[in-house]
């Protein structure tokens, strides 16, 4: 979905996100957090899948229509510095901060798990371009396993002086993201993770999206202080 947005698209930095109003009624009732897929002037891109009401009807907008935005919110992605090897990891819709923050980053290496050629998130003309490395479940597409595994295969053609100089920047499902945590702290990789999580409000008032913090008592909350957390510094769960 593109929306004409100049304030949200013109300030949006990679990362953040906004908080859709579905409709004109009270059911679904609450906002869906979504992703700021890439901008272009006064257009931002939403990149969604139908899985319930909410984004069923979200997807029978029509062009013209009016949609309510909240954004941008969350704390968006560090920027990697020149010296520095960016790998950006997504599995599923969770390529979709990683197209903004492609958009702002050269020469990184951008690998996405989908779980079958069927369920592609972004179109092949666009994998071309940015030269986006697929790993399906199914192997239907590109490599045959996971992406996680297609990330521990892309390490092994580095140098330990190249594995020294790289950057995860990752966003996708939980299972995914632990699994690459692991990987990441085994070979003492920097990582940054944009976690997904249930928002009641996206403004940090309800509490309810909460991840536990992994260096002190207590949790953080996804909506404010993330979605982008260090992978270092919150505890994921299953």
């Amino acid at each position: 979905m593109t929306v004409y947005s100049p304030v949200i698209s013109r300030h949006c930095q990679a990362g953040q996100f906004v908080h859709v109003r579905i409709g004109d009624s009270f059911n679904p009732f609450l906002r869906r957090p979504l992703s700021i897929g890439p901008c272009d002037g006064d257009y931002l891109r939403l990149i969604f899948t139908v899985k319930g009401i909410g984004t069923k009807i979200l997807s029978e907008k029509q062009p013209g229509d009016m949609i309510d935005l909240i954004g941008p919110l969350g704390k968006p992605f560090y920027l990697p510095d020149e010296k520095s090897c960016p790998v950006l990891i997504g599995g599923g819709i969770g390529v979709v901060p990683l197209l903004t923050l492609d958009d702002h980053i050269k020469k990184a290496v951008f690998l996405l798990g989908v779980q079958s050629k069927t369920s592609l998130t972004v179109d092949e003309s666009e994998i071309n371009q940015r030269g986006i490395s697929i790993a399906s479940d199914d192997g239907s597409i590109g490599f045959n396993g996971n992406v996680v595994q297609l990330f521990e295969k892309t390490l092994q053609q580095w140098s330990g002086t190249e594995k020294q100089k790289i950057i995860v920047y990752a966003c996708g499902p939980m299972p995914m993201m632990i699994a690459l945590k692991s990987v990441c702290a085994k070979f003492s990789i920097k990582a940054y993770l944009s976690l997904e999580a249930p928002m009641a409000c996206g403004v940090g008032a309800c509490q309810s999206c909460v991840v536990r913090k992994a260096k002190a008592e207590g949790y953080y909350l996804v909506c404010q202080d993330g979605p982008v957390f260090d992978a270092q510094d919150v505890e994921l769960q299953p």
